[in-house]
This record gives C-alpha cells, structure tokens and sequence, in this order.
C-alpha cells in the first residue's frame, strides 16, 4: 500500500513502468481523508485501508470475538467489509485464519465426492450418450444404471381440439 500512498500524496511512481502503470491504475480505488488511507466503493461507504497486524487483530475479532460464529472465509470477508474495513488479500488472509481453527476445521462442510478426477483418458467405461467432457468435470456416473431414453412426448393436439369444441359451442 505504501506505493499507492506516496502517489496520492506525492506524485511518486515506482521507476519500474508495468509497477508504475499498475499503481496509477489501483490508486484510483483510493483517497486519503484526514491522513488515513479509505477505499472507495461503487455502493458502499469508504473503508479503512488496514495494516497487516492492525488486519489480523479485526479479523480475529469478528471470527471469534463476543459476536462471532466461527464464520467461513467468504462470509468473514463480507463481515469485514459491511464493519467498514479493506485491505488487498483479505480473501486469503481470511481463509488462512479459519484453517487454524480446530474447531472450524472439525464442523466444516464435508463434500460428497470420491475426489477421483477423471479425464477424457482415463474414463472407466463408455457411457453413450453422455458428452465426455461432460464427465471430465468429476460427473460420477455408476455404470449399474445405463442411461435411459427420453418418452416421446404427448402431443397438444387433443387438448387444443378440446378447447376449441367448448368455446365454438
């Protein structure tokens, strides 16, 4: 943050250029009101730009302080953000921090999955009618069940018939 500071406040660019360009660029996020550095946002209020160690001390706070649920990440980040607060890896720090946790650990969402990952080479067994590529994103099909084919479907001509006799009678 340093980088973007001294450019709000000094003109100061990084001699670097791709630096200098990526600073110019981010630093329009940014405004420094009675020397405190905020974020500004499309639909929100300003945020306060944080310090890494003054981070991890709110981020604990709303984690586990006397309103807090043991959250995960997404929904601590979201926490953090509606408290008024930002700074530029809160997604990871927050994840970092839940994942020390024992007990958020231990009552986390378990997932359902054999974790197999499957390729267009390594397919068990031909499954016609079924995309390959289909089954690549992790599609557990059990070869026990083969696919079934769709019933033709009833055709509207009855009813339409029906409906036509009653409103000319």
């Amino acid at each position: 943050m340093e980088p973007v500071i001294s450019y709000i406040r000094y003109g100061q660019l990084p001699s670097n250029s791709s630096k200098a360009k990526k600073v110019r660029v981010w630093a329009v996020r940014f405004t420094i009101l009675n020397g405190e550095l905020y974020e500004r946002g499309f639909s929100m209020p300003y945020l306060k730009c944080l310090a890494p160690n003054e981070a991890t001390y709110v981020l604990r706070e709303i984690h586990e302080g006397v309103y807090g649920n043991h959250s995960e990440p997404q929904s601590l980040v979201g926490k953090t953000i509606r408290a008024g607060y930002f700074w530029p890896n809160m997604q990871k720090d927050a994840t970092e921090l839940v994942k020390k946790y024992d007990k958020c650990q231990q009552f986390s969402n378990v997932q359902h999955y054999n974790g197999k990952t499957y390729s267009r080479e390594n397919i068990p067994y031909d499954v016609s009618g079924v995309d390959s590529n289909f089954i690549v994103h992790r599609l557990n099909v059990d070869p026990r069940y083969p696919p079934k084919k769709q019933r033709p479907r009833k055709s509207a001509k009855p009813h339409i018939e029906a409906v036509k006799e009653e409103v000319e009678i």
